[in-house]
């Protein structure tokens, strides 16, 4: 029997954490659902190798500091249930985290997208021509995946903690 702490259980406790996240947290829903998007269109625009390079550490990075700003949240909230100062910017440094890398996020979709767009309906028609039925399984697994990130995974969010925020509860 393996120990509970062996490389594969820390996959399991690593997946456990996005799980939680994209069931409690609104924000991580949100950003996967806009990466759902710029996945879509990048196939659809055929996007080169270098262009996806860009789009998955974007998205990657977003991603990764929104689930980051989940666990520096349930920290504070579980060490200072009270309203404290300190907490409040810890909290809120966290999220402006999440804020800049978005925004940055905004700049490389404008920078790779931007170009393309012109070309959009062009390219489309040319993906419809070459194969309709991967269009259409594409558009059913997109929302597919709609129906489980905004519809199954939610659950209701208990209203732990969050109180410190500067300026007052959110």
């Amino acid at each position: 029997m393996k120990p509970p702490n062996s490389f594969w259980a820390s996959f399991g406790f690593a997946g456990r954490g996005v799980w939680h996240s994209m069931r409690y947290q609104r924000n991580l829903r949100v950003h996967v659902s806009i990466a759902l998007i710029a996945v879509t269109l990048g196939w659809l625009i055929g996007l080169s190798s270098l262009e996806w390079a860009l789009v998955v550490l974007t998205m990657a990075s977003v991603l990764t500091l929104e689930l980051v700003n989940t666990g520096i949240e349930a920290l504070v909230d579980l060490v200072s249930p009270g309203q404290h100062h300190l907490a409040a910017v810890a909290k809120d440094a966290a999220a402006g985290a999440v804020l800049v890398a978005a925004a940055a996020s905004v700049v490389v979709g404008l920078l790779v997208y931007g170009p393309q767009l012109g070309h959009f309906g062009q390219r489309f028609m040319i993906r419809w021509q070459e194969s309709p039925a991967v269009i259409v399984a594409w558009g059913v697994v997109l929302a597919l995946c709609y129906v489980v990130i905004w519809g199954v995974v939610p659950a209701r969010k208990r209203r732990e903690g969050g109180q410190n925020r500067i300026g007052g509860t959110p």
